[in-house]
């Protein structure tokens, strides 16, 4: 027995000690990788590297390609030092502030990008923008678009600009280049940037960046532009800077100009966001991948995004989730296109052409993405587990892409070495808060055509749309369903407070054939449709669900296009439900209106969530809720 404890013991201290470390510091991180380069070429053990405490700052992302993967079965594992906190950093202070009049200061600050995003003292601050929302008045100029140009999928006409009544809200604002109209329309919410103002009379014609202008205004279904007596928040421009936490940055200039929340200005720690992302993790092809790369206990903070571009235009639309336009279609239905016309941003940490990746026990915040982390193509057997997501611009986990309706058919963004599907994949067991601030119609944890992916016991709350949304294509494209997505997982996890602001969706939201699929043991409270598998959906069994929320649908299949969905042993505190599926079954719901849960019940609710190996990633207190836009009225809801 002796001999026995004695040889366990020196195995694990041969196991410890088998790894190389390099211990870097902010000021030879850089030249450290290159160590890392050279090391992995004869790899016998883990590379740990192995980062002390300080800011990391960057003004361009990291980018690691295959030189630095992991060689012959051992991993290159980028850690913080132990009690110490590397803050991985794409922004940079500005100081020398001024008093201007009152609460406003203004500082020099050196850019050629807009400012989107502004910290101060660690407090996210929003644009400058209106008090109340502006009406569209119509459009002007029409516009003929061949269908020969680069972002065109065919011919049509299109508008130039839109109408405004002139007002405080909406006058001939200096550098029109900088504002953006922000519109919603039930479940999607659009971005446009301006590109010159006129003054008409009584009335402010907007001219808008094109071609991103005529995109958004080629959109199908209720993603499409309201120019004639739709609401509009205009924002980001100097004249709008009349509220403690707004900023504005005028390139011109080269002036930062903050109203104060009554901050000691010579004394405030002022962060301004400039790397685009912070890590790239991009391989070369299906042949060419990055491979075996850990990152444990960093914090991704300060990194800039500009909207998606095209053509030297910019904005943020498409016609659902994280899925953007940045093709025009004529007629507005993306279906026939196979998705072409969509791409994904890329997030503050970008995953591609990769395999076996693993981000465990980072920290995520003050984060202005669309994304933080992005495993859009070709990413397998990789994981995000343990990790903190709060105070992000966008959603927290994005896996897959909409173009991977088709893998291989070199029709769009990727050639046929290069696009795979993105498969084996765990998101589980991250705390996410405060996430989809600016750009509200994603949620919170998003995946495309995906295979073999896990999002399972993680705590999602207070989000503006829903929590997770798994798959793509509906029942109505009249084109055939991807035959690639299966076998995906939405299980234990706990979720709630969404729909903050958009409507439609659901908690947790299906779409597409996905056999094999399974959506157990979820507690789900304080939102609408909770379960909601939408036109075409298939493949899925819904099993053991704790569903806390009164007057609500709890489960909500609207469409007899969805088929082979078996939806069993939920526990229900309204049994509220629609099931007009083809041969769907809903079977044994218990329902608790005016009684607690039984004990299966909390059981599941206590098991929910977080498990006990990761739960000292949960803060001590709850996240303070961020609101980054002004309140203005909710629309009313409709089932």
């Amino acid at each position: 027995m002796r001999k026995t404890v004695l040889l366990c013991s020196f195995l694990m201290a041969l196991s410890a000690s088998a790894e190389k470390v390099i211990k870097t510091t902010p000021q030879t991180f850089l030249q450290d990788l290159e160590t890392v380069k050279q090391a992995v070429q004869n790899q016998s053990e883990d590379i740990v590297v192995e980062l002390k405490g300080g800011t990391y700052s960057l003004t361009q992302p990291i980018t690691l390609n295959e030189a630095y993967s992991g060689q012959n079965g051992h991993r290159v594992i980028f850690r913080a030092a132990r009690g110490e906190t590397p803050v991985i950093s794409g922004g940079v202070r500005v100081t020398g502030w001024q008093h201007v009049s009152g609460p406003l200061y203004k500082a020099p600050f050196k850019s050629d990008e807009k400012l989107r995003s502004l910290f101060v003292n660690g407090q996210r601050c929003r644009m400058a923008g209106g008090r109340a929302l502006e009406k569209g008045m119509g459009t002007v100029d029409s516009v003929e678009i061949k269908g020969t140009e680069p972002w065109a999928l065919g011919a049509g006409k299109n508008v130039d600009g839109i109408k405004f009544m002139a007002g405080k809200e909406m006058g001939l604002f200096h550098n029109p280049e900088d504002i953006e109209l922000v519109q919603k329309r039930v479940w999607s919410e659009k971005i446009i940037c301006v590109r010159d103002l006129e003054k008409w009379g009584d009335t402010i014609v907007v001219r808008l960046q094109q071609p991103y202008g005529y995109i958004v205004n080629s959109l199908g279904w209720s993603a499409r532009l309201k120019p004639l007596g739709g609401d509009f928040y205009v924002r980001n421009a100097y004249e709008l800077l009349d509220e403690p936490g707004e900023f504005y940055f005028n390139r011109k200039e080269q002036m930062l100009y903050y109203y104060s929340r009554g901050e000691n200005m010579a004394e405030a720690e002022v962060i301004a966001p400039v790397s685009q992302g912070l890590l790239r993790i991009h391989g070369s092809s299906l042949n060419s991948r990055v491979e075996n790369l850990s990152f444990e206990g960093l914090t991704f903070s300060y990194d800039a995004w500009n909207l998606m571009e095209v053509a030297g235009s910019h904005g943020f639309c498409g016609i659902q989730s994280l899925g953007l336009s940045v093709k025009y279609i004529p007629d507005g239905n993306w279906h026939p296109h196979k998705y072409n016309n969509c791409d994904v941003p890329e997030g503050t940490v970008d995953v591609q052409n990769a395999r076996n990746i693993r981000f465990e026990r980072n920290n995520f915040t003050h984060v202005s993405a669309a994304a933080g982390v992005c495993m859009m193509n070709d990413v397998q057997h990789s994981d995000v587990i343990g990790n903190r997501f709060i105070d992000i611009s966008g959603t927290s986990v994005v896996v897959g892409h909409p173009q991977h309706y088709e893998i291989g058919d070199g029709t769009g963004k990727y050639a046929p070495e290069v696009e795979g599907l993105c498969q084996y994949i765990n998101v589980n067991n991250n705390y996410v808060r405060n996430v989809c601030l600016d750009f509200r119609q994603i949620e919170a944890m998003i995946a495309f055509f995906v295979a073999n992916c896990h999002f399972d016991h993680n705590d999602i709350q207070y989000t503006p749309y829903g929590a997770i949304a798994v798959g793509w294509w509906w029942g109505n494209a009249k084109t055939e369903p991807c035959k690639l997505a299966k076998k995906n997982s939405i299980c234990y996890n706990k979720a709630g407070y969404t729909h903050q602001f958009l409507h439609d969706g659901g908690i947790l939201y299906m779409l597409g054939h996905q056999p094999g699929s399974v959506l157990n043991r979820n507690y789900l409270f304080k939102g609408p449709r909770c379960i909601y598998p939408d036109d075409g959906s298939a493949g899925w069994r819904i099993n053991e669900n704790v569903v806390d929320a009164l007057s609500q649908l709890w489960y909500h299949l609207a469409s007899d296009r969805n088929f082979d969905i078996i939806a069993k042993n939920n526990y229900v505190k309204d049994n509220r439900l629609i099931d007009n599926g083809t041969g769907t079954k809903v079977l044994n719901t218990h329902a608790f209106r005016n009684t607690d849960f039984s004990d299966e019940a909390k059981k599941i609710m206590s098991e929910a969530g977080i498990e006990p190996e990761y739960r000292d990633i949960i803060p001590a207190e709850e996240p303070a809720i961020i609101h980054l836009y002004p309140a203005f009225p909710a629309e009313a809801w409709h089932d």
